[in-house]
């Protein structure tokens, strides 16, 4: 399984938890507009409940709040500071209402138990965050139900206690499924995503993923002035008689440990990929040709200077560069591979363990 750490795990779910509580919004703001229209309008022909509609219309403002805020969320963590925000003011409105309601009226109790439900089920935070608030509210409503409220018989204070418990429990179970559900899918389709844009054999990008790469790359150099951004074009020096002489097996640890080398000479934001075979390419951001020379000279020598332990053997290889830089004025990656392409192939007549830049190809 792909390993993947909670900040990614919450980040690549950013989106459709944002999708999803503005889903809920409206779902638990919908019941409250209906509450308050009826408070205010028709009621029961006594004074209306002011503390009550206050608190419902507070409610009202904060879900069109946070509503309109969601969509310019992009840190995990921004999104639950607002989510517990929002549901401190929804804690807080469910107790108003019960402590307001009339000493002998459980109504109210009814649709606090429908609140937790469908806060537990729908709103997108993780369940310890959602128990903390339905605990809050939980301990918050029986206070109310058992200081200022008088029951007309034992049993039914007891089935609103039971009912109000057993509704955050099983809120909290189902929340806890539906999280095991969720990152189930979530590993299943990054391990997919890594395989797609993975070479199998080496761990290193392939050709999928560099030319995804190039094309945001070379989106940028076009939107940035005096941005540079150089590839290079990396092909093993009669690679084929390593396969031929100790078998593909020891050629897949070769090309294991090239990688390795390769990736050691790189800054972190370089691109590394296998285009196929024993020809990889590097992508170099804002990196000019003389500066993807040195680059390339770096990754010639470490090849060249250490020998490759085959089986019991030590083998001596060497590779061919070919550098090239993305000209102004173009839009896709293909014009710098072609005279990287061109770069390398004039290494390997020349004498293979070369670097050659594009500036050469047309030279004397």
């Amino acid at each position: 399984m792909v390993p993947v750490s909670e900040a990614q795990y919450r980040q690549h779910n950013l989106t459709a938890d944002v999708a999803q509580m503005r889903f809920a919004l409206v779902l638990l703001a919908l019941p409250n507009v209906l509450f308050f229209a009826y408070e205010a309008i028709i009621g029961d022909g006594a004074t209306p409940p002011w503390l009550t509609l206050g608190m419902r219309a507070s409610f009202l403002m904060a879900s069109v709040y946070f509503w309109t805020a969601l969509p310019g969320i992009n840190r995990s963590e921004h999104f639950d500071r607002l989510v517990i925000g929002w549901s401190a003011v929804g804690v807080a409105l469910l107790l108003v209402n019960a402590y307001a309601g009339a000493a002998d009226y459980f109504g109210h109790y009814l649709f606090e138990i429908f609140a937790l439900m469908t806060y537990f089920a729908v709103v997108p935070l993780q369940p310890p965050a959602k128990l903390a608030v339905g605990a809050l509210h939980v301990v918050g409503a029986l206070t109310i139900l058992l200081m200022f409220k008088t029951p007309p018989h034992p049993l039914y204070l007891a089935n609103t206690v039971f009912m109000l418990l057993l509704t955050c429990l099983a809120g909290y179970l189902i929340s806890l499924r539906i999280e095991k559900y969720r990152r189930a899918a979530t590993f299943a389709t990054l391990e997919l995503e890594t395989a797609a844009r993975t070479d199998a054999l080496t761990g290193v990008a392939n050709r999928r993923a560099f030319m995804q790469w190039a094309d945001r790359e070379v989106a940028r150099c076009r939107r940035v002035e005096e941005s540079s951004l150089a590839v290079l074009l990396l092909d093993i020096d009669k690679f084929k008689s390593v396969n031929d002489a100790f078998g593909h097996a020891a050629g897949d640890r070769l090309l294991i440990e090239f990688c390795r080398r390769v990736q050691e000479c790189l800054r972190s934001y370089d691109f590394y990929a296998r285009m196929g075979g024993e020809e990889f390419v590097v992508g170099l951001p804002r990196c000019d040709l003389p500066q993807a020379f040195q680059v390339a000279e770096r990754i010639r020598a470490s090849i060249a200077e250490t020998p490759f332990e085959v089986g019991d053997r030590s083998v001596i290889k060497t590779v061919s560069i070919g550098a090239a830089v993305l000209h102004p004025g173009e839009s896709e990656i293909d014009g710098a591979l072609g005279r990287a392409d061109a770069a390398m192939y004039m290494a390997k007549r020349s004498g293979r363990n070369k670097v050659v830049a594009e500036a050469a190809i047309d030279g004397p």
